[in-house]
């Protein structure tokens, strides 16, 4: 994201009136990108717990991907800053792939990904978690389609399927930073404008 800042007439006349601070002006601009940057990543937070972006999350807010979105100084000097998921956050990986899309596979020595089909699936982290939580789960491997993970009833007849095992998955790039960084375009400059007004406000602005 590049950020440009055209100086209107009136505010090249105020900054000529008050030359000896004009080498406040770096260290300013660097604190208005920084504001922009951090109010960016607030509204791509909140599109993301309130739905409207097009990445769907079983828990978006505490503890999921949304609650990994920062926004910070990359080189204050330049200024230049970033709005995302730093690399050292346990989302970091997820939300990559999400942005860009590629090919999940399992850990080293896992054999399968465990991809959830139930409604009560969809509350765990995994088979594991899952048959913790509620009971023993029962492998059901099929001549043609991948195994599954099913729960028998205990009166017989028809079972519960919660689980389907599959060697890969495919994700399709969503885009949700780069079109959720675009959609905030509009709150990031006002933040910054409202940083460099400020300054020029604490000298008399354009009077």
């Amino acid at each position: 994201m590049i950020v440009t800042i055209e100086y209107t007439e009136q505010t090249r006349r105020t900054i000529e009136r008050h030359g000896r601070r004009i080498a406040e002006l770096p260290v300013v601009l660097s604190e208005a990108l920084g504001d922009g940057a951090a109010a960016g990543a607030d509204e791509v937070r909140r599109s993301l717990v309130m739905g409207e972006s097009e990445l769907t999350m079983r828990n978006p807010g505490q503890g999921g991907l949304a609650s990994c979105v920062f926004g910070w100084m990359l080189d204050p000097t330049a200024p230049l800053a970033a709005i995302g998921v730093p690399s050292n956050t346990p989302a970091a990986a997820y939300a990559g792939i999400q942005e860009h899309g590629g090919t999940i596979r399992p850990k080293p020595g896992g054999r399968a990904l465990a991809i959830p089909v139930s409604d009560e699936a969809e509350m765990f982290d995994s088979p594991i978690d899952h048959e913790q939580a509620t009971g023993e789960l029962v492998l059901i491997r099929r001549a043609s389609g991948p195994p599954l993970l099913i729960r028998p009833n205990a009166g017989g007849g028809d079972f519960e399927l919660h689980w389907v095992l599959v060697p890969s998955v495919e994700i399709r790039a969503t885009h949700w930073l780069s079109e959720g960084v675009q959609a905030a375009a509009g709150i990031i400059s006002d933040a910054a404008q409202g940083r460099i007004n400020r300054w020029f406000d604490s000298f008399g602005g354009g009077n």
